[in-house]
């Protein structure tokens, strides 16, 4: 099996090929730090298996995903995050991910989860499968948290991701990963749509 390691921290990335090294049916690993190396890597070679931050850099691997597929539609793709909330998982199954690993789980559910996919199932890692369970069971809407209730206001205000961050004391890229979300849960497909959901919705003061 040749597996390949998208992710933008180095000590993940080195750990992630330790772990794999002792797996008597990895071939080969390779990884990419940016989406250019990802993209040229799929396009050069070929891989079994991804292995996908979902917040890859600045870029959401949500997003990137039918490209990435488009490319390699043969390639399995399982999330790779630390994210265990219901919209995330949820956000990242509709997008056609073919597994979803937690940073933080351990050899034997990163073992299981290689074979599960490349046998065509999908495999949920056990930390998140009674997420997973819940939301398919419930048909609640599910609400705003208070975060993500101030950073839509600060959107629906003009600020940048950049002032957001900066006033909330956040990096960018926890904003864009709050942003992201907050349309998922508001089933909007841009940031017009959202401010306008928002207001018409009561969500903030304008």
């Amino acid at each position: 099996m040749k597996i390949l390691l998208a992710d933008d921290h180095f000590l993940v990335l080195d750990g992630l090929e330790v772990l794999l090294s002792t797996f008597d049916f990895v071939e080969e690993t390779n990884r990419a730090l940016n989406y250019n190396e990802l993209k040229n890597n799929i396009e050069k070679q070929h891989f079994d298996v991804l292995l996908l931050d979902i917040h890859f850099g600045k870029h959401d691997g949500r997003e990137i995903i039918q490209e990435i597929k488009g490319l390699r539609p043969d390639m399995k793709i399982i999330a790779l995050t630390s994210h265990s909330d219901s919209v995330t998982i949820k956000s990242s199954i509709n997008a056609g991910f073919d597994g979803y690993l937690l940073k933080i789980d351990g050899r034997e559910e990163i073992e299981k989860a290689l074979k599960a996919v490349t046998n065509n199932e999908r495999y949920f890692s056990t930390k998140t499968q009674q997420v997973f369970f819940e939301m398919s069971t419930t048909k609640n809407k599910m609400e705003l948290t208070d975060r993500e209730k101030e950073i839509l206001q600060l959107i629906v205000e003009e600020k940048t991701t950049k002032e957001i961050a900066e006033q909330l004391c956040l990096s960018d890229k926890t904003v864009e990963s709050h942003r992201s979300n907050i349309m998922i849960k508001l089933e909007v497909k841009n940031i017009a749509g959202m401010v306008k959901k928002a207001i018409m919705e009561g969500l903030v003061t304008v």
